[in-house]
């Protein structure tokens, strides 16, 4: 009997530890990324969506890159773009500026 009432223990533990799991992972994707920007962006579509027209009243005369206002690597890993206008850090997993194919490693973000 008692061996049961551990093997139960043991089993109920485990599933109520996979539906908090399961939970919590469904909660952390269902966060949204501000201004349109998704995990999944390289550096260069940031710098697409952070962009403004080259003439505002011209809107076929193209787009400028939303360069951010300060940036640089804080280690030898990556490189972070600071957005001060939008209150947005872009932190990228490659050290290089010129690397517009740098995927997202982390967004911060202030209020």
């Amino acid at each position: 009997m008692n061996k049961l009432f551990k093997t139960l223990s043991i089993l109920a533990l485990v599933a109520i530890v996979a539906v908090v799991f399961t939970q919590t992972r469904q909660a952390s994707a269902a966060v949204s990324l501000p201004y349109g920007l998704t995990m999944q962006d390289t550096m260069a579509t940031v710098e697409q969506k952070f962009g403004q027209p080259k003439v505002v009243y011209a809107p076929q005369a193209g787009w400028e890159a939303g360069l951010p206002d300060e940036g640089g690597p804080p280690d030898h890993i990556h490189y972070w773009a600071i957005y001060k206008r939008f209150g947005v850090t872009v932190v990228y997993n490659s050290p290089s500026a010129a690397d517009k194919n740098a995927t997202i490693y982390k967004i911060l973000v202030s209020k």
